[in-house]
Parts: C-alpha cells; sequence; structure tokens
C-alpha cells in the first residue's frame, strides 16, 4: 500500500486536522476582513447647513504598517498552505481506507478466474442419442441388404395374406361360388344366369395359404430379431450415453464444488488482509510539515 508523505508515527487524527484547518479558515477570514477595510487617505464628512465636519475614517499613517500588511499576506498564505496540506492528508487517507476496504488479491483472483472459466466452458453436455438408422448403417453391406430384403417381403406378404388382402379375398370368394356355383341377374327376357366353376381345388387354396402365412411368419420373425437388435442397441446407446453424462456431470459438480471452496478462501484471506490494511491507515497520523509548525502553533493556542 502506496502512502504520499503526508503521515508519520506522531501527528494528528483527519478529524483533528479538520478542526485545525477550519480554525486556520476563520484565521484568514479574521485577517482578509482587516486587509478589506485598509486605506492610504482619510475621509471627512461636511454638513452644508452648518459649516461643521467630521472624520469617517482614517488611512495608514506609519509606513510600517506595510510591513504589518505583509505579514498579514503572508499568515493568510501559510494557514491557506496548512489547510491545503491538511485536506490534501484527509483525502489521501480517506482513499487509503477504501483500497483498503476494496483490495483483492488480484492475481490469485487471475489464477481462479481463468480455471473457473475453464470450468464452466468445459460444463458437460449429454451426447446425441443414435437412432434406428444410425444402427442400420453401422452394419454390414450384407446385413444391410438382408434387413432391407426381409422389409419387402415381409410387406408384400402380409399385403397378400392379410385378411383384407387379394389372396384371402379370392379364397374367401372360392368358398362363396362352391356354396352358391350359379347367380341370376334378373332382368325379364334378358335375365343373365352366372355359372361359376372353381378351377382348383379349395384344399389346395388353403394349403398354399398357410404355407403363405408360415412363410411370412417366418420372414415376420427373422425380421422381427433384427428390429430387436436395432432396439437393443439403441437402448443401449442411451443408457450408455445417459450413464455417462451422469458421471461426467457428477464430477463437474464436485470441481464446481471444490472451486467454490477456493473462492471462499481467497474472500477469508482477502479480508484478514483487509483488516490488517484498515487497521494500519486508521493508525496514521497527519503530520505537520516543519515549515508550517509555527503557524499550526499558533491554531493550537486557539484550541
Amino acid at each position: 500500500m502506496e502512502t504520499k508523505s503526508f503521515f508519520g508515527a506522531n501527528g494528528l487524527t483527519s478529524t483533528s486536522a479538520n478542526h485545525y484547518a477550519n480554525l486556520a479558515r476563520e484565521k484568514v477570514r479574521k485577517i482578509k476582513s482587516e486587509l478589506d477595510s485598509i486605506a492610504f487617505y482619510d475621509t471627512d464628512i461636511r454638513i452644508i447647513s452648518d459649516g461643521t465636519s467630521a472624520p469617517v475614517s482614517f488611512g495608514v499613517r506609519d509606513k510600517n504598517a506595510f510591513e504589518s500588511i505583509r505579514k498579514h499576506l503572508m499568515d493568510i498564505a501559510c494557514y491557506n498552505s496548512l489547510v491545503a496540506f491538511f485536506m490534501e492528508a484527509i483525502k489521501e487517507k480517506e482513499r487509503l481506507t477504501n483500497e483498503a476496504k476494496n483490495w483483492e488479491d488480484e492475481m490469485r483472483r487471475s489464477e481462479y478466474n481463468t480455471r473457473k472459466e475453464a470450468h464452466d466452458n468445459g460444463k458437460p453436455k449429454r451426447c446425441e442419442y443414435i437412432t434406428a438408422e444410425d444402427v442400420i448403417k453401422s452394419w454390414s453391406v450384407g446385413e444391410q441388404e438382408k434387413y432391407l430384403s426381409l422389409e419387402a417381403q415381409a410387406s408384400v406378404y402380409g399385403k397378400f395374406i392379410h385378411s383384407d388382402g387379394k389372396l384371402s379375398e379370392a379364397r374367401e370368394k372360392l368358398m362363396e361360388v362352391i356354396n352358391n356355383p350359379h347367380s341370376v341377374k334378373e332382368n325379364g327376357r334378358d335375365t343373365i344366369i352366372y355359372s361359376f366353376t372353381p378351377t382348383v381345388d379349395l384344399d389346395d387354396v388353403d394349403k398354399f395359404f398357410f404355407e403363405l402365412q408360415s412363410k411370412y411368419r417366418e420372414i415376420q420373425a427373422e425380421l422381427n430379431g433384427m428390429k430387436k437388435r436395432i432396439d437393443d442397441a439403441v437402448r443401449q446407446h442411451a443408457l450408455d450415453t445417459d450413464n455417462d453424462f451422469r458421471t461426467r456431470q457428477a464430477e463437474w459438480r464436485n470441481d464446481n464444488r471444490v472451486l467454490d471452496l477456493e473462492l471462499e478462501g481467497i474472500m477469508a484471506d482477502e479480508a484478514v488482509t483487509r483488516k490488517v490494511m484498515l487497521d494500519e491507515v486508521l493508525a496514521l497520523k497527519i503530520v505537520v510539515p516543519n515549515r508550517l509548525q509555527e503557524v499550526f502553533k499558533s491554531l493550537q493556542e486557539l484550541g
């Protein structure tokens, strides 16, 4: 803590210095009042009506008065010098007091802030979850082709043998014409009779239908197996991603607590240093310069 040359082991408190500065200002006011009344001529007043005259003021007659004026001017200069010195000293002490109250360990703060900024910038972020497409892309070309082929087959077979698919409709129609081999469209003499003759045996159709159903189940089972691999991979990646994020987040929070404790330590040490600095400032005494000792003593006599 640097200070100007206002202070010493012995001297005045700020309150005392301000008190003597006020006394000095009052002395200056009185001396200036005396100087303001100086004249180098007499003034008389004459009443015309009765011819009487009377003196009003008197000018300086003794040349020694010039020396008195010089002394007054020197006194004013000395008192003003003392006031200026005391005011600067008080201002400096206030500056030092504020400096002590607001002091921070800039080196430790700078090092801490650098680490804190790096720590904050490194706050963990959860990685993106993979998708089914990501898993498929990670497979070999052969596996990808097989998966797509199974999807295509399952789609084709499924649509064909579904309850509203073409095979089911044709099978239902065959059973219908077996039970009703003729259909009449009445229109008078133009009535039309439709006859339906099965071209294949219903048992063969049923056999074929159930064969396709079995094939579809086989394809769907294999496809579902591959889809399960995809779902398992997606779920496992999400689980691993979450676990990794929680681990990194816990480590980050722990490091953050360590940094918080470090900052608390810095602030505690600063508080101790600030108290020492403030005590030192409060102990500073404002000295009276040797050149102003005489005028200061004249003020002491006034109290």
